[in-house]
């Protein structure tokens, strides 16, 4: 089976550039699925280039899109020179929106400040924040970077915010209970985003 770089979810066009991530989520779908719940399979059997990647776009009528989301079965800034270069491509030929479904530990894991380099590039950032507590999100998330990827999320949103008009922060309504929505909230306002609430697709 080729490996699908594209697929088409909710009236988005979907990107899978990578199956790295620097995660291992407890509720991750990638625990028990291969990504039919979207398209047939999300494990890719190598990583795509740019060129590719525009290429598979290319074979897609935009047209009835409303969105291209660089969002697949990895965290999309582990290539983040290539994910850079896909969506300068992306602006040459479309005005779709463009949106970043990320973990926001991109600075931590480059070593360097990743927001200034989306502005321009991407119109909406969607940051996977899941817990206003460190610990609770280091037990949810289990990143490599321990309890510093939290804050390296924090920071990133930040720094997101002065760059990127649209910054958002995400919670699944189901895992949290009210009171720590509230403070995710507030959490996300304190970043200069906004929380968005969602529902868990298993």
């Amino acid at each position: 089976m080729a490996d699908t770089i594209c697929y088409e979810y909710n009236k988005g066009l979907y990107l899978n550039i990578t199956n790295r991530c620097d995660c291992s989520c407890t509720f991750c779908l990638r625990n028990d699925s291969n990504g039919g719940g979207y398209t047939d399979n999300l494990w890719l059997e190598k990583e795509p280039s740019a060129e590719e990647v525009l290429a598979k776009i290319a074979e897609f009528d935009l047209s009835s899109m409303k969105e291209i989301v660089f969002c697949g079965y990895g965290e999309p800034t582990m290539r983040l020179d290539t994910m850079l270069e896909i969506a300068a491509g992306i602006k040459n030929f479309c005005n779709l929106p463009i949106r970043l479904n990320t973990n926001g530990h991109a600075s931590l894991t480059h070593g360097k400040d990743v927001p200034p380099l989306l502005e321009g590039l991407f119109d909406i950032i969607s940051i996977s924040l899941n817990s206003p507590h460190e610990d609770e999100y280091v037990k949810l998330v289990r990143p490599e970077g321990g309890a510093e990827a939290f804050h390296a999320m924090l920071d990133f949103a930040t720094g997101c915010s002065k760059y990127i008009d649209k910054v958002y922060m995400t919670v699944v309504a189901t895992t949290l209970p009210d009171e720590d929505v509230e403070l995710a909230r507030l959490l996300a306002e304190s970043c200069g985003a906004k929380l968005r609430i969602r529902e868990y697709i298993g």
